[in-house]
Order: structure tokens, then C-alpha cells, then sequence
């Protein structure tokens, strides 16, 4: 026989506790003091008090709790802002496999974490958990946002250039607008020697896109530094 017990804290939140099997009310108790305490680090994120949420990060919480959205405590306090706070949690253990902190720290421009994160050994190709952004890795965050920085670093660190995202994507086709700050993270991009020859889910290259924002748009700064960084793609025959 199953038991379902509820503890409803006003002006807080409730908790359910389900146990399979019989139990004793203190099984449950300590299982739902664990939730509450797992939850409270949460709260002092929130709240921005960074000695409370270090007192309680524990190794098992940093790495068993998990948020509203199913997030990290570290990945919480990106979020937040609270990058100071964020720093010290990666000291402490506060990142895992997975946990998608590195594409939060890349798509916020934050270098320090970036930094902090390869140092622990990230993988610089890590997405976002459940794939709600549709693959991207972190390296494409930071070009769609243009942090030349974070794009820099991650390449150094050995990102890969011509990793898909689910829509075919690579980071070099988040500078197809040809803007002048999509320019310059392309131009960082190319020292790393990107497939422009890839196709997205549309079947279009960064070629073609290069080809008819000149022929649709009558700008040609994009079609130009594909040329001069690739000499040997024939504009003319993609045309």
C-alpha cells in the first residue's frame, strides 16, 4: 500500500511526498526536509543572498537540486545574474556534465565563466539540456550574440566550427545578415577555417546567402569577405 503525504507551507509552496511502499512518518519528514532544503537554495539565488546559497551548497545539493525549470543551482544563478556567486559554485563543484552552464555563460558574453568552465574541463560543444533551443552549442550562442570574446575562447578551446545544430545551423550562418558586427564575428570565425558549404534544413549555404542579400538587398560586404578569405570558392558558379 502506497502513502501520499502533503506539507503546504503558506505563502511558500507545497510538498507532496509519495512512497511506494509503507513507510513511517519519518521517512516521509526527511524526505520532505530534503525537498524543502533542496528548494531553498533556489530561493536565496533569487533573493540574491550569496551567503545563504553558499552555506547550503553542499556537494549533493549543487548537484542533485534542481529548479523550477529544471535547472542547476550554478545554472540558477547565471541566470540571476549573480555571477560572483556563479564563480564561486563552479570552485566548489557546482557543474556537471550536461548541465548546460556553458551555453548560459556564452550566450550572457560572460568570459570569466566561459573561462572558468573549460578550466573544469567543459566540453566547449555542450548544448543546452533538453534541447530547447534546438542543439545550439555554445559557440553558436555567442556568435548569434556577437561576444567576439566568448567566440575567441571557445574556438581556442577547440569548439567545433561545423557542429549542427537540429536545423543544420553552424555558428558561421548566424552572421547571414551581414551586418557590420556579424562581419566581424564571421571574420574570427574564418582564421578557424569554417565549411561555408554546409546546408541548413532549407537547403541554403552560407554562399547563397552571401549571393542574394547582393542580388536582393544590393549589399555585397558579406559576398566579399567569403572571397577574400575563400579564394577558391567561385561565387560566379553558386550564382
Amino acid at each position: 500500500m502506497s502513502r501520499i503525504f502533503v506539507i503546504k507551507f503558506p505563502g511558500w509552496r507545497t510538498f507532496v511526498c509519495h512512497l511506494p511502499t509503507i513507510a513511517t512518518t519519518r521517512d516521509c519528514f526527511t524526505s520532505l526536509l530534503w525537498q524543502a532544503f533542496r528548494s531553498s537554495i533556489f530561493i536565496a539565488i533569487k533573493e540574491g543572498n550569496d551567503e545563504k546559497a553558499l552555506r547550503l551548497a553542499t556537494p549533493r545539493r549543487l548537484k542533485a537540486s534542481r529548479g523550477e525549470f529544471g535547472e542547476s543551482p550554478l545554472v540558477a544563478a547565471i541566470g540571476a545574474g549573480r555571477y560572483d556567486l556563479a564563480i564561486k559554485l563552479i570552485e566548489l563543484g557546482g557543474t556537471f556534465a550536461n548541465d548546460g552552464a556553458l551555453a548560459h555563460s556564452a550566450m550572457r558574453g560572460n568570459l570569466q565563466l566561459v573561462d572558468a568552465l573549460l578550466a573544469k574541463g567543459k566540453s566547449p560543444d555542450e548544448p543546452l539540456p533538453n534541447d530547447l533551443e534546438e542543439g545550439r552549442t555554445p559557440l553558436m550562442w555567442a556568435t548569434s550574440r556577437k561576444f567576439y570574446d566568448c567566440i575567441e575562447r571557445l574556438l581556442a578551446a577547440g569548439a567545433d566550427i561545423n557542429a549542427q545544430s537540429k536545423t543544420g545551423m553552424t555558428a558561421a550562418m548566424y552572421t547571414k545578415s551581414g551586418k557590420p558586427e556579424d562581419l566581424s564575428a564571421l571574420d574570427i570565425l574564418c582564421k578557424y577555417n569554417p565549411d561555408i558549404s554546409i546546408k541548413d534544413w532549407r537547403g541554403r549555404n552560407l554562399i547563397r546567402e552571401a549571393i542574394d542579400r547582393e542580388c536582393n538587398s544590393g549589399d555585397p560586404a558579406l559576398r566579399q569577405l567569403l572571397e577574400r578569405r575563400f579564394p577558391n570558392v567561385d561565387f560566379k558558379r553558386n550564382s
